[in-house]
């Protein structure tokens, strides 16, 4: 009987060392106030718009075409190019979100680390408890931590 209670003591007292605890981001506020995250997403836009411009001209050039053949043409012609535009949009897109996830996510690991944090969830994730960690993590990335 006193080696089972010297057990459960143990046990008891040990559990409290390996729980090192739980962490979230708000991971919307990170991106909206990590500076090259919004850089990124101006880039975005910027080449979202590039090809909502070059769809805008497409259509004043459609506009003076008289011949039925000639706008049959260039319709099949303005939609593969537009096809190969959307594709090379999303690939860069893809890309981009990509780099920003990684940074975001390599910078987070070091704060859970230094922290003891056993995990870092999303923050729509976490219902009661946990340590934020969003304030902490904005300022690492945008003093150089996410490059």
């Amino acid at each position: 009987m006193k080696k089972i209670l010297i057990v459960l003591g143990l046990v008891i007292f040990s559990v409290p060392a390996f729980a090192g605890g739980v962490g979230y981001v708000n991971y919307e506020k990170v991106v909206a106030n990590y500076q090259y995250a919004k850089n990124t997403m101006r880039e975005l836009e910027t080449k979202g718009n590039e090809i909502q411009r070059y769809l805008e001209a497409k259509e004043k050039e459609f506009s003076t075409i008289e011949s039925a053949v000639q706008k049959k043409k260039f319709e099949d012609t303005v939609r593969s190019e537009l096809l190969t535009k959307e594709k090379a949009f999303n690939a860069f897109r893809d890309k981009k979100e990509e780099e920003v996830y990684t940074r975001i996510h390599s910078v987070t690991e070091k704060i859970r680390m230094e922290k003891g944090l056993d995990a870092v969830l999303d923050s729509r994730s976490v219902f009661s408890g946990g340590v934020d960690i969003t304030d902490l993590l904005i300022q690492r990335l945008n003093a150089g931590g996410g490059k």
